[in-house]
């Protein structure tokens, strides 16, 4: 599937001076994907174990690509997809939470653009409001080598809702 949604996907970076985002042509069945993933996920017909035994760190990666979209439809279906997997498949959410760190250190310190920065940084709100306190060691070293670099990325203001 990211495949197929990956070939429909433009690499160029939103112009924040532009009015009008880049609307995919292929909206329509791009949709329809998205759609029927969701229900695959938040199905009670098939066992939670099972799903997330066929969730990958390969597909989770490539799904975290996806987010680099410049129509803002398609980023908001995918919000909505990883956050229902983070919430309800407990044996992924570390793994999600690493590759969110891998692509967040690579727009850090290589591209510093990303047109899905704004919602993948809420998605981390909603995750980072779950950790308990005292944090642990895991969440203080996202915190000092993932988040607080990320506040030296030139393009700060373009993301910061």
């Amino acid at each position: 599937m990211t495949h197929l949604l990956l070939a429909n996907k433009k690499s160029t970076a939103v112009d924040p001076d532009e009015d009008e985002p880049h609307l995919e042509e292929a909206w329509p069945h791009l949709q329809l994907v998205y759609e029927i993933f969701l229900k695959f996920v938040m199905t009670t017909n098939i066992p939670t174990p099972t799903i997330a035994q066929n969730i990958s760190p390969a597909f989770i990666k490539q799904f975290l690509d996806l987010f680099d979209s410049e129509d803002p439809r398609e980023r908001d279906y995918l919000k909505t997809i990883l956050h229902r997997i983070y919430g309800k498949f407990m044996t992924l959410r570390s793994e999600v939470r690493k590759q969110v760190m891998n692509l967040l250190l690579k727009v850090t310190y290589e591209h510093e653009t990303h047109n899905g920065l704004t919602e993948l940084l809420e998605i981390l709100s909603s995750i980072i409001s779950g950790f308990a306190s005292p944090l642990k060691p895991e969440h203080q070293d996202f915190f000092n080598k993932v988040m607080v670099p990320l506040h030296r990325v030139k393009a700060l203001s373009t993301f910061n809702t």
